[in-house]
Protein backbone atom coordinates (compact mmCIF):
# COMPACT_ATOMS: atom_id res chain seq x y z
CA UNK A 1 0.00 0.00 0.00
CA UNK A 2 2.74 2.74 1.02
CA UNK A 3 4.51 1.70 -2.62
CA UNK A 4 1.26 2.56 -4.31
CA UNK A 5 0.81 5.54 -2.58
CA UNK A 6 4.02 6.87 -3.13
CA UNK A 7 4.00 5.85 -7.11
CA UNK A 8 0.97 7.74 -7.11
CA UNK A 9 2.42 10.24 -5.77
CA UNK A 10 5.47 10.64 -7.84
CA UNK A 11 3.17 9.92 -11.13
CA UNK A 12 0.53 12.47 -10.49
CA UNK A 13 2.23 15.47 -8.37
CA UNK A 14 5.50 17.14 -8.45
CA UNK A 15 6.13 16.95 -5.26
CA UNK A 16 9.99 15.97 -4.58
CA UNK A 17 9.69 12.61 -2.92
CA UNK A 18 12.57 11.17 -2.42
CA UNK A 19 12.67 7.92 -2.35
CA UNK A 20 13.38 5.57 -6.05
CA UNK A 21 10.33 3.71 -6.69
CA UNK A 22 10.38 1.82 -10.18
CA UNK A 23 7.23 2.94 -12.35
CA UNK A 24 4.69 -0.10 -12.13
CA UNK A 25 1.90 0.22 -13.98
CA UNK A 26 -0.11 -2.25 -11.79
CA UNK A 27 1.09 -0.70 -9.08
CA UNK A 28 -0.16 2.52 -10.23
CA UNK A 29 -3.23 1.23 -11.27
CA UNK A 30 -3.88 -0.80 -7.67
CA UNK A 31 -3.29 2.90 -6.23
CA UNK A 32 -5.91 5.27 -7.79
CA UNK A 33 -8.21 4.42 -5.14
CA UNK A 34 -6.33 6.49 -2.91
CA UNK A 35 -5.70 9.10 -4.92
CA UNK A 36 -8.25 11.57 -3.07
CA UNK A 37 -5.60 11.21 -0.41
CA UNK A 38 -3.39 12.55 -2.82
CA UNK A 39 -5.54 15.72 -3.16
CA UNK A 40 -5.97 16.30 0.91
CA UNK A 41 -1.67 16.87 1.29
CA UNK A 42 -2.50 18.83 -2.43
CA UNK A 43 -5.12 20.65 -0.31
CA UNK A 44 -3.37 21.05 2.95
CA UNK A 45 -0.09 23.10 0.30
CA UNK A 46 -2.78 25.28 -0.90
CA UNK A 47 -4.14 25.87 2.41
CA UNK A 48 -0.44 27.14 3.67
CA UNK A 49 -0.38 29.01 0.65
CA UNK A 50 -3.86 31.10 1.09
CA UNK A 51 -2.32 31.29 5.12
CA UNK A 52 0.97 32.77 4.13
CA UNK A 53 -0.42 35.11 1.26
CA UNK A 54 -3.01 36.57 3.50
CA UNK A 55 -0.15 37.08 5.44
CA UNK A 56 1.32 39.30 2.77
CA UNK A 57 -1.83 41.03 1.67
CA UNK A 58 -5.34 40.89 2.06
CA UNK A 59 -5.51 41.06 -1.46
CA UNK A 60 -7.69 38.25 -2.30
CA UNK A 61 -7.89 38.55 -6.57
CA UNK A 62 -3.64 38.40 -5.61
CA UNK A 63 -3.94 35.17 -3.29
CA UNK A 64 -6.20 33.61 -5.83
CA UNK A 65 -3.75 33.95 -8.72
CA UNK A 66 -0.88 32.93 -5.85
CA UNK A 67 -3.28 29.72 -5.17
CA UNK A 68 -3.55 28.68 -9.02
CA UNK A 69 0.22 29.31 -9.63
CA UNK A 70 1.01 26.82 -6.68
CA UNK A 71 -1.56 23.94 -7.72
CA UNK A 72 0.23 24.22 -11.33
CA UNK A 73 3.35 23.79 -9.56
CA UNK A 74 2.45 20.88 -7.12
CA UNK A 75 0.32 18.50 -9.92
CA UNK A 76 1.44 19.82 -13.44
CA UNK A 77 -0.49 20.36 -16.24
CA UNK A 78 -1.21 16.90 -16.76
CA UNK A 79 -5.27 17.12 -16.12
CA UNK A 80 -5.61 20.68 -17.80
CA UNK A 81 -3.97 19.36 -20.55
CA UNK A 82 -6.76 16.21 -20.66
CA UNK A 83 -9.51 19.17 -20.45
CA UNK A 84 -8.00 21.32 -23.18
CA UNK A 85 -7.68 17.44 -25.25
CA UNK A 86 -11.26 16.23 -24.15
CA UNK A 87 -12.87 20.29 -25.40
CA UNK A 88 -10.91 19.86 -29.03
CA UNK A 89 -12.48 16.05 -28.90
CA UNK A 90 -16.28 16.16 -27.59
CA UNK A 91 -17.03 19.60 -29.42
CA UNK A 92 -15.81 19.00 -32.74
CA UNK A 93 -19.07 16.76 -33.21
CA UNK A 94 -17.11 14.79 -35.81
CA UNK A 95 -17.47 10.73 -35.63
CA UNK A 96 -16.40 8.73 -32.52
CA UNK A 97 -12.96 7.61 -34.61
CA UNK A 98 -12.27 11.23 -34.80
CA UNK A 99 -12.75 12.36 -31.80
CA UNK A 100 -10.44 10.20 -30.09
CA UNK A 101 -7.79 11.46 -32.57
CA UNK A 102 -8.70 14.60 -32.33
CA UNK A 103 -7.81 14.20 -28.33
CA UNK A 104 -4.74 11.92 -29.28
CA UNK A 105 -3.29 15.08 -31.32
CA UNK A 106 -0.65 17.02 -29.07
CA UNK A 107 -1.74 20.53 -30.56
CA UNK A 108 -4.56 22.39 -29.09
CA UNK A 109 -7.59 23.69 -30.57
CA UNK A 110 -9.94 26.48 -30.90
CA UNK A 111 -12.46 24.69 -28.06
CA UNK A 112 -9.44 23.73 -26.38
CA UNK A 113 -8.32 27.27 -26.19
CA UNK A 114 -11.73 28.57 -24.92
CA UNK A 115 -12.20 26.10 -22.24
CA UNK A 116 -9.01 27.18 -20.88
CA UNK A 117 -10.04 30.64 -20.80
CA UNK A 118 -12.94 30.09 -19.29
CA UNK A 119 -11.56 27.30 -16.85
CA UNK A 120 -9.14 29.69 -15.67
CA UNK A 121 -11.39 32.70 -15.24
CA UNK A 122 -14.10 30.77 -13.27
CA UNK A 123 -11.35 29.34 -11.06
CA UNK A 124 -9.98 32.65 -10.25
CA UNK A 125 -13.54 33.98 -9.52
CA UNK A 126 -13.84 31.16 -7.20
CA UNK A 127 -10.87 31.40 -5.45
CA UNK A 128 -11.04 34.63 -4.40
CA UNK A 129 -14.87 34.35 -3.08
CA UNK A 130 -14.22 30.94 -1.79
CA UNK A 131 -13.84 30.37 2.51
CA UNK A 132 -10.22 28.51 3.62
CA UNK A 133 -11.81 24.82 4.11
CA UNK A 134 -12.71 24.52 0.34
CA UNK A 135 -9.21 24.46 -0.33
CA UNK A 136 -8.71 21.48 1.49
CA UNK A 137 -12.11 19.99 0.55
CA UNK A 138 -11.97 20.59 -3.72
CA UNK A 139 -8.51 18.94 -4.35
CA UNK A 140 -9.83 15.41 -2.35
CA UNK A 141 -13.26 15.54 -4.33
CA UNK A 142 -12.05 16.41 -7.52
CA UNK A 143 -9.80 13.20 -7.33
CA UNK A 144 -12.64 11.33 -6.92
CA UNK A 145 -13.93 11.56 -10.38
CA UNK A 146 -10.74 9.87 -11.44
CA UNK A 147 -11.19 6.95 -8.79
CA UNK A 148 -15.05 6.59 -10.60
CA UNK A 149 -14.07 6.96 -13.52
CA UNK A 150 -11.33 3.75 -13.59
CA UNK A 151 -13.91 1.80 -11.35
CA UNK A 152 -17.26 2.57 -13.15
CA UNK A 153 -15.41 3.28 -16.60
CA UNK A 154 -15.19 1.82 -19.35
CA UNK A 155 -11.58 2.55 -21.80
CA UNK A 156 -13.04 3.80 -25.31
CA UNK A 157 -9.84 2.93 -26.72
CA UNK A 158 -7.99 -0.87 -27.45
CA UNK A 159 -4.95 0.54 -25.80
CA UNK A 160 -3.30 3.31 -23.46
CA UNK A 161 -1.79 4.20 -20.42
CA UNK A 162 -4.89 4.51 -18.97
CA UNK A 163 -6.53 1.04 -20.23
CA UNK A 164 -4.16 -0.68 -17.69
CA UNK A 165 -5.58 2.03 -14.72
CA UNK A 166 -9.15 0.61 -15.70
CA UNK A 167 -7.99 -2.52 -15.30
CA UNK A 168 -6.83 -2.85 -12.28
CA UNK A 169 -10.00 -1.03 -10.52
CA UNK A 170 -13.39 -1.97 -10.48
CA UNK A 171 -16.72 -0.62 -8.37
CA UNK A 172 -14.89 -2.22 -5.28
CA UNK A 173 -12.16 0.10 -5.43
CA UNK A 174 -14.44 3.07 -6.48
CA UNK A 175 -16.70 2.82 -3.04
CA UNK A 176 -13.25 2.21 -1.30
CA UNK A 177 -12.80 5.41 -2.71
CA UNK A 178 -16.14 7.38 -1.82
CA UNK A 179 -15.88 6.49 1.68
CA UNK A 180 -12.16 7.59 1.72
CA UNK A 181 -13.64 11.17 0.97
CA UNK A 182 -16.94 10.85 2.20
CA UNK A 183 -15.27 10.87 6.22
CA UNK A 184 -12.85 13.54 5.26
CA UNK A 185 -15.55 15.68 3.46
CA UNK A 186 -17.43 15.18 6.75
CA UNK A 187 -14.11 15.98 8.85
CA UNK A 188 -13.25 18.95 6.74
CA UNK A 189 -16.57 20.72 6.17
CA UNK A 190 -19.51 18.20 7.84
CA UNK A 191 -22.69 17.90 6.23
CA UNK A 192 -21.57 20.77 4.33
CA UNK A 193 -18.94 18.53 2.79
CA UNK A 194 -21.34 15.78 2.81
CA UNK A 195 -23.88 17.68 0.35
CA UNK A 196 -21.19 18.89 -1.92
CA UNK A 197 -19.78 15.10 -1.96
CA UNK A 198 -22.81 14.23 -3.60
CA UNK A 199 -23.05 16.92 -6.02
CA UNK A 200 -19.78 16.04 -7.15
CA UNK A 201 -20.98 12.41 -7.61
CA UNK A 202 -24.09 13.07 -9.27
CA UNK A 203 -22.04 15.44 -12.00
CA UNK A 204 -18.96 12.95 -12.47
CA UNK A 205 -21.30 10.23 -13.05
CA UNK A 206 -23.70 12.40 -15.75
CA UNK A 207 -20.59 13.41 -17.50
CA UNK A 208 -19.07 9.92 -17.91
CA UNK A 209 -22.32 8.68 -19.30
CA UNK A 210 -22.25 11.61 -21.58
CA UNK A 211 -18.50 10.96 -22.64
CA UNK A 212 -19.82 6.99 -23.49
CA UNK A 213 -22.19 8.09 -25.39
CA UNK A 214 -20.40 9.97 -27.40
CA UNK A 215 -16.35 8.02 -27.63
CA UNK A 216 -17.85 4.54 -26.09
CA UNK A 217 -16.09 5.07 -23.07
CA UNK A 218 -13.18 7.15 -21.15
CA UNK A 219 -10.00 8.05 -21.89
CA UNK A 220 -7.63 9.53 -19.79
CA UNK A 221 -7.83 12.89 -21.03
CA UNK A 222 -11.76 12.38 -20.20
CA UNK A 223 -10.67 11.76 -16.58
CA UNK A 224 -8.24 14.68 -16.58
CA UNK A 225 -11.09 16.99 -17.96
CA UNK A 226 -13.91 15.15 -14.89
CA UNK A 227 -11.14 15.88 -12.41
CA UNK A 228 -10.91 19.68 -13.16
CA UNK A 229 -14.62 20.18 -14.14
CA UNK A 230 -15.50 18.80 -10.12
CA UNK A 231 -12.93 21.02 -8.92
CA UNK A 232 -15.10 23.79 -10.31
CA UNK A 233 -18.21 22.65 -8.96
CA UNK A 234 -16.71 22.29 -5.69
CA UNK A 235 -16.14 25.65 -5.46
CA UNK A 236 -18.84 27.07 -6.59
CA UNK A 237 -20.75 25.22 -4.47
CA UNK A 238 -19.26 26.10 -1.47
CA UNK A 239 -19.62 29.74 -2.46
CA UNK A 240 -23.45 28.91 -2.56
CA UNK A 241 -24.06 27.45 0.75
CA UNK A 242 -22.02 30.20 2.40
Amino acid sequence: MIKEFIILMQFMTRLPIPVNMEYDEEKLGKSVKYFPLVGAIIGVFLFAVNFLAGKITGNRQIIAIALIIAEILITGLIHIDGLADTADGLFSYAKKEKMLEIMKDSRIGTNGTVILILYFIAKFVFLSQVKSGYLLLYPIISRLSTSMNAGFGEYARKDGMSNGIIDQNGKKEAIISIIIVAVLSFGIMKIKGLTILLLAIIFILWFMQNVKRKIGGITGDTMGASLELTALLVLFAGIILN
